[in-house]
């Protein structure tokens, strides 16, 4: 009988019920102005096997420093170009996502933010978000709002 329960403790550690499926990814979506905290919430969901997407910004895409983007006079052709190019890659993403992750620190939604929740809804993406949504027609799109540390509980649960 020990034994039995051993086996079967064993197969419940290795499922879905608490681990994820192989290959899950899950596609964060945020403001850059919190693109270390979002890596960081990235890296801990990566210790539990999630594939994370965390959006890029056009210093990183391109190799620049920040304070570069801000003193060096590129011109807004360039600019242009680059977060068009970061902005539909990161539409791919969520193309390629089982599930996306609103990481709406403070509530703060931008524009490219809320054409990510329309694209997620129109490819069907299960949508969460870190903090409450302010605006009362996103909210109806939300599936959960849950930290960052408590989605991987969730969506083990859920089989999202």
């Amino acid at each position: 009988m020990v034994a039995q329960n051993s086996q079967l403790r064993k197969k419940l550690e290795n499922s879905a019920f608490t681990r994820p499926k192989k290959g899950r990814v899950i596609c964060f979506c945020g403001s850059f102005k919190f693109y270390k905290d979002m890596e960081r919430a990235a890296k801990t969901l990566r210790k539990y096997g999630y594939k994370v997407i965390v959006p890029q910004p056009s210093h990183i895409r391109h190799g620049h420093k920040p304070e570069e983007l801000k003193t060096k006079k590129y011109d807004k052709k360039t600019l242009t170009k680059w977060e068009g190019e970061g902005a539909f890659a990161h539409l791919e993403n969520i193309r390629k996502s089982d599930a996306v992750y609103i990481f709406n620190k403070g509530s703060y939604l931008g524009p490219a933010v809320t054409v990510e929740i329309g694209y997620s809804l129109a490819l069907k993406k299960p949508i969460f978000s870190k903090s409450k949504i302010r605006d009362i027609t996103i909210t109806n799109f939300i599936s959960k709002v849950v930290s960052p540390q408590k989605l991987r509980k969730y969506l083990i649960k859920e089989e999202v």
